[in-house]
């Protein structure tokens, strides 16, 4: 009989997992769900919530992947982008659409909803941290 229950719960529990499996952290820094919407041209916006736990903020200071020629940083929306993003302690950053966001430019191919891919984030004090961008066309809808 425990057995079944067990069997029956598992399903309840992979949705956690999923989630859980696309949140990341880098020494004090955490990263939440990182998701891109699908691209129209050459450019696209990227978005991930970031935070430093610690008392000591942190920086992004570059970004890479390899399906874009450049990410560009963008802490207000409209305006140009940053050469570095200041993260304070304990203030996370909630990027979005009409806020602040990461701009990929030169994308070598179209993104579609439910593509992946890979983007590495390079801090001042946590340092490198690779992480999957999931295209949507809003957080958790693919």
């Amino acid at each position: 009989m425990l057995r079944r229950r067990a069997f029956l719960a598992l399903p309840a529990l992979l949705p956690a997992a999923v989630a859980e499996a696309h949140s990341y952290r880098q020494g004090e820094l955490m990263i939440g769900h990182a998701w891109c919407l699908p691209s129209t041209g050459a450019t696209t916006k990227a978005f991930m919530p970031l935070a430093v736990s610690g008392t000591r903020g942190d920086v992004l200071v570059r970004a890479t992947t390899p399906v874009a020629d450049a990410v560009a940083f963008h802490p207000v929306a409209g305006q140009p982008a940053a050469a570095r993003w200041e993260i304070a302690p304990r203030r996370p950053v909630g990027m979005r659409a009409d806020g602040p966001h990461l701009m990929l430019t030169g994308l070598k191919r179209p993104l579609a909803v439910r593509d992946r891919f890979p983007l590495t984030l390079v801090f001042e004090n946590n340092g490198a941290k690779d992480i999957e961008i999931w295209v949507e066309s809003s957080p958790y809808s693919s």
